[in-house]
């Protein structure tokens, strides 16, 4: 079974050499088309980006910015790869310590969401997020949306939405 496993990890090593090459975009995202006036029939008020969200935008392949949407906050993050730098919300939530309690699809107009509410002592927050590509197909959730691009299989750049609530 050792030899096996051995014998698999070597071949997906190997394989790697064959895999799609994306190159380092800009810090700045060459090609950005700017940020929408507009979210859900609501005006896009942009906030400043402090401490640690703009810490990670320095290093962040596309760009980052945070908006009010009436009472709510709207993320957008913005890339022309695949990158693990997006990632889902939660993962910040939760190094941040917040608990993270999973939520069902959210399917809509606007195509499929994925959902989770967060708690941190009495604050309560939902958040729903979708990653929409530039031919206009969306996907729920980060992993999906990771291995797509990466493959090839979708096309950027893409816009990164995270919308949060208070509950």
């Amino acid at each position: 079974m050792r030899r096996l496993l051995a014998k698999v990890a070597f071949l997906l090593a190997a394989s790697a050499v064959l895999l799609p090459r994306h190159e380092r975009a800009t810090a700045g995202g060459e090609g950005f088309p700017g940020w929408p006036d507009s979210f859900e029939g609501r005006a896009l008020v942009e906030e400043p980006i402090e401490g640690r969200e703009a810490f990670f935008g320095k290093r962040f392949p596309g760009r980052i910015a945070r908006f009010r949407a009436g009472g709510d906050i709207v993320l957008m993050r913005w890339t022309d790869r695949a990158t693990h730098q997006v990632h889902p919300l939660a993962v910040c939530l939760r190094a941040n310590g917040w608990e993270i309690e999973a939520r069902p699809l959210m399917r809509r107009a606007d195509g499929a969401w994925s959902a989770f509410r967060a708690r941190k002592g009495a604050r309560v927050i939902e958040v729903r997020e979708q990653i929409r590509a530039s031919d206009g197909k969306t996907v729920p959730d980060v992993s999906n949306w990771f291995w797509h691009a990466f493959f090839g299989l979708s096309t950027g750049p893409w816009l990164v939405i995270s919308v949060v609530v208070a509950a």
